[in-house]
């Protein structure tokens, strides 16, 4: 008897645990993301949608960008070298009807926008709980 109730208890806990293991980080981003918006800064991804654009290719680099009207300073920490300042002269959402292809899928959940610049466009990527706001911030 005892071993059954080991056993299911153990289940039990391991079934929980693996559930906070999942939804508490998720959580705890998610706050993170909001304050951080407070504050005028955003996770975000860039990349140019074709050829170079502000010096910025088309491999997605990862970073923070402190976002104000028609500015985003953006400060990698995987992918390109170097904070890029971004004059924005326009941004509006990505096609949503069209599915990105393998090469794009995020990790998480993200929103995909295209900012126009005076060298071209590049689609940048906000964190979905603050990516509407975000583009809101940065819009000239």
């Amino acid at each position: 008897m005892g071993f059954l109730l080991e056993f299911f208890l153990g289940t039990l806990f391991g079934f929980f645990a693996d559930l906070f293991w999942w939804l508490i980080p998720d959580e705890i981003q998610r706050r993170n993301d909001r304050k951080r918006l407070l504050e005028g800064e955003v996770r975000c991804a860039i990349r140019a949608g074709k050829g170079r654009v502000l010096n910025i290719g088309t491999e997605w680099s990862v970073g923070i960008a402190q976002v104000s009207p028609g500015l985003l300073h953006f400060t990698p920490a995987i992918g390109i070298v170097g904070s890029r300042e971004v004059r924005v002269l326009g941004i509006r959402d990505r096609d949503r009807s069209i599915a990105p292809s393998p090469l794009e899928r995020p990790v998480g959940d993200w929103l995909d926008f295209i900012v126009t610049t005076a060298a071209g466009e590049l689609v940048v990527r906000f964190p979905l709980e603050v990516g509407d706001a975000a583009a809101v911030m940065v819009r000239p």
